[in-house]
């Protein structure tokens, strides 16, 4: 079986009453959580371009922070508590485990970034803290005891790390055990502590994009600038001034207008499509274990690489930073495989003509999809 989620309500009920607002503990929500195992994960950890950390400590500290990529030699000297291997994006890497993200189509597919893991020994933790972004925390292996406190934000007392940032205090709201299945939603902002009751306690983290506008704005100035032509202020009718000293109005309107009309909408939409399609991380280097997926899913024909992101723009589709123009033929396919993550034999053959299976080709050719 591979991986799943559902929710135990309506879509749009949990959308209405807990989404951004409130957490939830969903017992036994999840399933075919068996792979990776700790090695797996831990392999990843010595591998170069693999965002990985180890956290100690407990309590009040003394916390520790190391980060990845680690030497074999490292895990044996951790002891046998209080500390936790994280490895980030772990679905770039193992398509298997991004067939999860599937799951989650009661929510915009960009909204999606990456699944972190998290192996702990017993007492193992990250320590109480918030995140900005909305968390799915799933509970694969072992058992994990989470605390949530209140609303936080940047003002919130921190504990002095030069690395961390962990809450000083966190008064307990509520407390829940999970066990393997079981599922635990931590809106924004809201602070949890999870600290692991036995060893080999593994937990998988889906986490959301949320958009920061100050880089989003980044991203449309530099597609701006690139596509414009440049182009200088003028003033063939000038005046004498009143007074050389000071900047009239006139000409502070002309040059705050001259510089906003580089803003033009075409570049501004093409700045965002190629920023939400851009994956984390790449991780095309990793091959698709295509064997296992088909044992686990034999009506499975093909899956899209776990660090593959596709998005339609109309006739456009953008993968992975790109954009891809699309025919009348093409388009059918192409909206299936934005679609989801896994494709069975029928709806394959439901939507596919010779333009588009010439296109899949191409893309099962540069790894972005792989046959089963």
């Amino acid at each position: 079986m591979l991986p799943s989620f559902t929710l135990p309500l309506e879509a749009a009920a949990f959308l209405q009453q807990y989404w951004q607002k409130k957490p939830l503990f969903m017992p036994g929500a999840a399933t075919g959580l068996d792979v990776p195992d700790a090695d797996t994960l831990a392999g990843l950890a010595l591998e170069d371009g693999v965002e990985s950390r180890i956290i100690t400590g407990a309590g009040k500290g003394p916390w520790a922070l190391r980060q990845g990529p680690f030497e074999e030699s490292v895990f044996s000297e951790l002891g046998e508590r209080d500390w936790t291997l994280l490895v980030q994006s772990v679905d770039h890497y193992l398509t298997e485990t991004s067939l999860l993200l599937d799951s989650f189509a009661f929510l915009p597919g960009w909204r999606l970034e990456d699944i972190m893991m998290s192996y702990a020994a017993k007492g193992g933790s990250v320590g109480p803290h918030f995140d900005r972004y909305d968390v799915f925390l799933i509970q694969a292996a072992g058992s994990r005891r989470w605390q949530l406190g209140d609303v936080c934000d940047e003002n919130s007392p921190r504990l002095t790390h030069p690395d961390l940032k962990l809450l000083a205090e966190m008064p307990v709201r509520e407390e829940f055990v999970a066990r393997p299945g079981d599922v635990l939603y931590v809106p924004p902002g809201v602070a949890h502590h999870g600290v692991a009751e036995d060893s080999d306690c593994l937990t998988w983290s889906v986490g959301f994009r949320a958009p920061d506008y100050q880089m989003l704005m980044a991203e449309i100035a530099g597609e701006c600038l690139a596509d414009a032509d440049s182009e200088l202020f003028t003033d063939p009718n000038r005046q004498v001034p009143a007074n050389p000293a000071v900047l009239a109005d006139a000409d502070r309107q002309q040059l705050i207008r001259g510089a906003l009309e580089l803003l033009q909408p075409a570049s501004m939409e093409r700045a965002l499509y190629r920023w939400l399609s851009t994956p984390r991380l790449d991780g095309l280097e990793f091959a698709v274990d295509d064997d296992h997926i088909r044992q686990r899913d034999p009506s499975v024909a093909l899956v899209r690489h776990g660090s593959v992101r596709l998005i339609l723009q109309g006739n456009v589709a953008w993968l992975n930073g790109e954009p891809h123009s699309l025919t009348e033929q093409q388009r059918p396919l192409v909206q299936l495989l934005a679609r989801q993550r896994r494709y069975a034999r029928d709806e394959l053959d439901a939507v596919m003509q010779p333009a588009g299976k010439e296109l899949l080709h191409d893309w099962i050719e540069q790894g972005f999809f792989a046959p089963l």
